[in-house]
């Protein structure tokens, strides 16, 4: 019931956000804009996707420390096929199919990994939001709705900082929290949180040095600034140049938008995004559409395929792979790991 819930939801968003998406447009001039757009673009996107992806192996290894040390091409296949996954199954499965496939192939408390992708997301949130915040301070003339969501992405910031320094620096006190709020819970529950939180905290620990912490954080911005170069490379391919702190807004809006449940592979959150964002700057809703195809099957083809690849190797499909991901809780926390 919970599981066809999700999915309606899923398709009301996707519906929701093509119709306002598409709401206007001349499809006629939409055709004639993708038929005369400057696609040798595809190679330098290309490259920085190649960049973008390695850079998340590289920073997902270094989180992984406490766990583990793993290369980047150990982390690599399954963090392609769990990319690849959320690309063509529904509820973002990927990730949950991430963690499994790294955690069998490595002997792994999948909880664990688990709570490195929670650390990850956590990053990649803040990283988003700084981008955008300084990316509308240097837009003077941004709309005043735009200008407004960067005080709230600045607290958000702020907030998600506080917390993420809090669990950091302070565990005695977020344990002492968890087992107050868990009192009231059922044991079950009760005992799949304590198994995660302790996991999480172990997750941290390169948090707590605070090198490391600064270069993770340093890390995330910069790998979020490949993405701006895409969406900026994307945009240039139906629209001409355009400053790149507009593809920084851009590429803000589009990551809270593909962030709400809708069809595999980001379809509809992705094209109203970049209408939302593109056309109060003058850039024709023919020309912001085209440049979201772009941007979205410039990833959805390579990464797809790279983890299809990978996925042969193991003689399953996509679905049979959820399947078994979902089938499996996460294993109880072992000394060694």
């Amino acid at each position: 019931m919970r599981r066809g819930a999700s999915l309606a939801i899923a398709a009301a968003v996707t519906a929701g956000t093509l119709t306002y998406a598409l709401w206007g447009a001349d499809l006629g001039a939409l055709w004639r804009t993708l038929q005369g757009g400057r696609l040798w673009v595809l190679l330098p996107f290309l490259a920085v996707l190649g960049l973008f992806f390695v850079s998340n192996a590289q920073r997902w290894g270094w989180m992984l420390r406490p766990f583990g040390r793993f290369s980047v091409p150990v982390l690599m296949p399954s963090m392609m096929i769990g990319f690849a996954a959320n690309n063509v199954l529904p509820l973002r499965l990927g990730e949950l199919i991430r963690a499994y496939l790294l955690a069998k192939d490595q002997g792994l408390a999948k909880s664990g990994v688990l709570m490195s992708l929670v650390l990850e997301r956590l990053l990649d949130l803040i990283g988003i939001l700084v981008i955008y915040v300084a990316a509308l301070a240097l837009v003077p003339l941004a709309p005043p709705g735009f200008r407004a969501s960067a005080w709230l992405a600045a607290a958000a910031v702020l907030g998600l900082g506080s917390a993420l320094a809090a669990f950091v620096l302070l565990p005695r006190t977020t344990d002492r929290l968890w087992r107050w709020l868990a009192a009231w819970l059922p044991a079950a529950l009760r005992e799949r949180g304590s198994i995660y939180l302790a996991q999480f905290e172990k997750a941290l620990l390169p948090m707590r040095q605070p090198a490391t912490a600064v270069l993770l954080l340093g890390y995330s911005i910069a790998r979020w600034l490949l993405a701006v170069v895409l969406a900026w490379l994307a945009i240039y391919a139906y629209a001409g140049s355009l400053p790149l702190p507009v593809a920084m807004i851009t590429l803000g809006i589009t990551a809270f938008a593909v962030a709400l449940p809708s069809a595999p592979g980001f379809v509809g959150p992705m094209q109203a995004a970049f209408v939302f964002a593109l056309t109060p700057f003058g850039i024709a809703q023919e020309a912001a559409l085209a440049a979201s195809l772009l941007f979205l099957l410039g990833h959805w083809i390579p990464v797809t395929a790279i983890g299809a690849l990978f996925l042969a190797s193991r003689h399953l499909s996509f679905r049979e792979l959820a399947a078994r991901a979902e089938a499996e809780a996460p294993a109880p926390i072992e000394p060694s790991q």
